[in-house]
């Protein structure tokens, strides 16, 4: 089986073609967004660097930030729309599927080993729901009511869901934030954006730094601000799972990826994440039991656009 299978960012794309293998033959590649003014063209990159331009795709798997249901499909923190009409106009494809990018994330992070997880908070996991959220250009989420992991998660906007601030200086940022957006969610906060809104908050509007890894950079040099601004992003991160485990009793665990988690996490100290994570009045014990895991790898999306490829493959036969 030939198949395109695409992990769709707001920053990067990630792109692996298979001729038939179990692996992607040739490598995956990774391009970056603001090289191209389309979904169209990124695609149509992908396939001339891999002299596949012209080869019939039997399936193409898409796993995009947003709604995904209704065409046409308008991704969240970039600016590409695509149709699924044109797309099979546009190259030679039997079956295109399109899924929420983190319905791919969360079946790539069920396939991960478990001495591969960075253990947040220990818990009891069981056979129970799973919940995979994650911090990149956006804030993503989906879960698993049940353990088939054959079947999609249910894809959700819980990302926008209304930040609710944990201590004063979270107040504040609130504040600033509402008064620059009006809306707060958590997305706000829990992305690549939102740690820089949260480093400016931090530095009275006089920092000049755009990107994320500047500052944790900063942070790692001792800039007060830029650590600051981590510690905000984690604790909040830490509360935004509590409300998940409230939210979906997900007592087969929750599991943390997306590309901004996995660059910053170092700066995930278990103790604090725990406490802050389990810090739910009355509830706090249910929530404790809960599992929360860190996983540190970029590619667990494009990972589940495979899979999903192989599962439509293994049905065919």
């Amino acid at each position: 089986m030939s198949y395109l299978a695409a992990d769709i960012g707001g920053t990067y794309s990630r792109f692996a073609w298979s001729d038939g293998d179990a692996r992607p033959s040739p490598p995956v590649q990774i391009l970056r967004n603001a090289d191209f003014d389309s979904l169209d063209t990124a695609i149509e990159h992908a396939l001339t660097t891999v002299d596949r331009r012209n080869r019939h795709i039997k399936h193409m798997v898409l796993a995009l930030p947003g709604p995904v249901e209704q065409d046409p499909v308008v991704l969240t923190n970039i600016d590409w729309r695509i149709e699924r009409a044109a797309l099979h106009q546009k190259f030679t494809i039997d079956h295109l599927t399109i899924v929420n990018d983190f319905q791919a994330a969360a079946l790539g992070a069920m396939g991960e080993s478990t001495d591969r997880l960075k253990i947040l908070n220990p818990g009891t996991a069981d056979d129970g729901p799973r919940v995979v959220t994650g911090a990149g250009t956006g804030l993503g989420m989906a879960w698993f009511c049940h353990r088939n992991f054959d079947r999609l998660p249910q894809a959700t906007e819980g990302g926008h869901m209304d930040f609710a601030p944990g201590n004063e200086q979270e107040s504040a940022l609130y504040r600033y934030l509402a008064t620059r957006y009006g809306h707060v969610s958590y997305e706000r906060i829990l992305s690549g954006p939102g740690l820089v809104e949260a480093y400016r908050f931090l530095s009275d509007g006089r920092a000049t730094t755009e990107q994320p890894a500047e500052i944790a950079a900063l942070a790692s040099r001792g800039d007060e601000n830029a650590t600051a601004a981590l510690q905000i992003f984690v604790a909040v991160f830490a509360a935004y799972a509590g409300n998940l485990a409230l939210a979906f009793n997900p007592t087969g665990g929750i599991y943390l990826c997306g590309g901004l988690t996995v660059h910053l996490a170092d700066w995930f100290a278990p103790d604090l994440f725990a406490t802050r994570y389990a810090d739910k009045g009355r509830m706090a014990k249910k929530v404790r039991r809960i599992p929360v895991y860190l996983i540190a790898r970029h590619d667990v999306g494009l990972t589940g656009a495979m899979d999903i490829a192989h599962q439509y493959d293994r049905a065919d036969k």
